[in-house]
């Protein structure tokens, strides 16, 4: 396959599927521009590729270093394609949780994508050829995510968000898909406090971060609004959108109960 973008930025590409995807693009011979808050790691990504490949060290919820990768953004060597991939999320009852972490959930999963997408779509309406982003959501965006509410709240804005932005920006030649994957093995559960939970989840339901990577880009490359990889999370998706909001609420609820007895 031949390079399909000539330079992406990926946020997250630390780890996980943002780190496949940076592979991916790199063997195709795209150009990279990768972001995180851990040097270390970018910097073995970038020894890892036979590509150009900026680093850039950023927490994204930091305003300051947000502008930072805004501005790189609207800076040259043009980039053609943003993987908003960064986000995390927190496992857990939300009376009980800390509103300071989940305020930092929104501001990386929520601000950071609409800031960081805004610069990319102003930069790229005022070019030609191939122009991309692509927004890294969760299959817990289609479901009211009963112990991790604030994680689907923000997935579900990046779904919709997309698809708005993949109307409003069709007609600039600018392709905006979401990215909507299920459970993805990574480093997401240990973080997010839920690994007794994920233990839980049958070994078939679980797709692999380059599996989900692969998907996301090929989704892009067509255009499609929405990218649900794997027939299993297509299933479900469709299901969680086809039910009464009622009765999906507590189904919902009720398996959550059951993973956390």
């Amino acid at each position: 396959m031949g390079t399909r973008w000539n330079r992406a930025m990926v946020t997250g590409a630390s780890s996980g599927i943002g780190w496949e995807t940076a592979l991916l693009l790199a063997a195709e011979g795209t150009h990279l521009v990768v972001v995180a808050r851990d040097r270390d790691r970018l910097e073995r990504l970038a020894s890892l590729v036979r590509v150009p490949c900026e680093v850039l060290v950023a927490d994204l919820g930091d305003p300051a270093q947000l502008a930072m990768v805004e501005a790189r953004l609207a800076a040259e060597p043009f980039i053609d394609l943003l993987v908003n991939n960064a986000g995390f999320g927190f496992s857990g009852r939300f009376d009980q949780m800390d509103i300071d972490r989940e305020s930092a959930v929104i501001a990386v999963n929520v601000t950071a994508v609409s800031r960081l997408s805004h610069a990319a779509a102003s930069s790229m309406v005022r070019r030609s050829g191939r122009r991309s982003i692509l927004n890294v959501s969760s299959l817990a965006g289609f479901i009211p995510a009963a112990s991790s509410a604030t994680y689907g709240a923000t997935k579900a804005f990046v779904t919709s968000f997309s698809q708005a932005m993949h109307e409003e920006l069709k007609g600039e030649g600018i392709d905006v898909s979401a990215l909507c994957p299920g459970f993805t093995r990574t480093e997401f559960q240990q973080r997010a406090n839920a690994m007794g939970e994920a233990g839980k989840i049958p070994d078939r339901l679980w797709q692999s971060a380059v599996e989900v990577a692969r998907a996301g880009l090929d989704g892009a490359a067509a255009n499609k609004a929405i990218v649900v990889p794997g027939v299993h999370n297509k299933a479900a998706a469709g299901v969680a959108s086809a039910l009464p909001k009622g009765l999906l609420r507590r189904i919902v609820g009720a398996g959550a109960q059951r993973r956390q007895a």
